[in-house]
């Protein structure tokens, strides 16, 4: 008599067949766990409608379609009291700022300010960007004691631009 030949004879099948259910069951406490795909809209028992709390934002999750991260810049707050110059753009620039004869040189992106001690006289900032983006501003702005003296653009790649200020 020929003996049936049964798939659960092997022990590794039993073994494959054990992982993946213990598998399937740290998957499933995960996802529910974490809140699953409603999160905090689907707290509120109707989705898509706000939970109450008018100031968190509302999420849209689409299956399939990977996250995308949107990094957002904390405001630069130019202090009160002195002379800075603050230089913004999404991209690198570079240049130098200070006073004739002692002028500092740096590189960068972003929005930055930058303090001049014993501002007396005048002051240069010269910056250019590192790219030849023409999508985005580069602005330089000289500041005293908390108000805008001085401010220039330039849009174009690889733009420049030159502000003198005399305080």
């Amino acid at each position: 008599m020929r003996r049936r030949n049964d798939p659960f004879d092997k022990p590794w099948v039993i073994i494959a067949a054990v992982i993946g259910i213990i598998a399937v069951v740290i998957i499933a406490a995960a996802f529910f766990m974490s809140g699953g795909l409603g999160g905090s809209a689907a707290s509120s028992g109707k989705p898509g409608s706000p939970s109450g709390n008018s100031a968190s934002p509302q999420q849209t999750i689409v299956v399939g379609v990977a996250p995308s991260v949107i990094k957002t810049q904390v405001p630069v707050v130019v202090p009160t009291q002195g002379v800075f110059v603050k230089v913004s753009y999404l991209g690198s620039f570079s240049g130098r700022y200070g006073m004739t004869g002692d002028l500092q040189k740096v590189r960068n992106s972003g929005s930055r300010v930058f303090g001049i001690e014993n501002a007396t006289g005048t002051i240069l900032a010269d910056f250019m960007k590192e790219d030849d983006s023409s999508r985005h501003d580069l602005t330089v702005e000289i500041w005293k004691d908390g108000r805008a003296q001085k401010t220039a653009t330039n849009t174009s790649g690889f733009g420049e631009v030159n502000i003198t200020y005399t305080v």
